[in-house]
């Protein structure tokens, strides 16, 4: 029973003291307070467009990449695609790349502080992102295609009817 109470009382302790984020009006709620305005977010939209709400600048873009056949081909992904979001630092010229919802995107750069009080980057927070996120996907499918088109003929010699025997090579 003591063991009981105590879990509850921590969960009640880490929920209480997390953020509640909400996208609601075209705004970023964070905990009742505006952040940030947005464009786009939706459940279906392609992209989410992230806006200071002092002047309008667009700070932070953030798309959805999709590339066909080139994961495994399963049940659930049955044509092979890779499909991940590419979040753009405008002004900065600097990307990372996350299989997250773009909710859960949102709230990452608010954890990690990316935008200073005047609602402009943090260079220094968003190299730290960069570095530990990276661009991993987009890098994969630049070293898997190096310019290279390799051609697998088959057919190397015509074939003859009847019986052929090849003896030591």
């Amino acid at each position: 029973m003591k063991k009981v109470l105590l879990l509850l009382l921590m969960l009640f302790s880490v929920l209480g003291y997390s953020q509640k984020f909400k996208f609601k009006n075209q705004e970023v709620l964070v905990d009742g307070n505006i952040w940030l305005k947005y464009d786009g977010c939706g459940g279906f939209d392609s992209f989410c467009s992230l806006v200071n709400t002092t002047n309008g600048d667009e700070i932070i873009f953030i798309k959805v990449i999709r590339v066909s056949g080139v994961e495994a081909r399963i049940p659930s992904n049955p044509d092979g695609d890779l499909v991940y979001w590419e979040v753009s630092f405008l002004g900065l010229n600097k990307k990372i790349e996350l299989k997250k919802s773009s909710k859960s995107i949102v709230e990452l750069l608010y954890k990690s502080k990316v935008i200073n009080e005047d609602q402009t980057l943090n260079e220094e927070k968003v190299n730290l992102l960069v570095e530990k996120y990276g661009t991993e996907f987009s890098d994969r499918l630049n070293k898997s295609n190096n310019g290279q088109t390799i051609i697998i003929n088959n057919n190397q010699e015509p074939k003859k009817s009847g019986i052929n025997i090849n003896i030591g090579g």
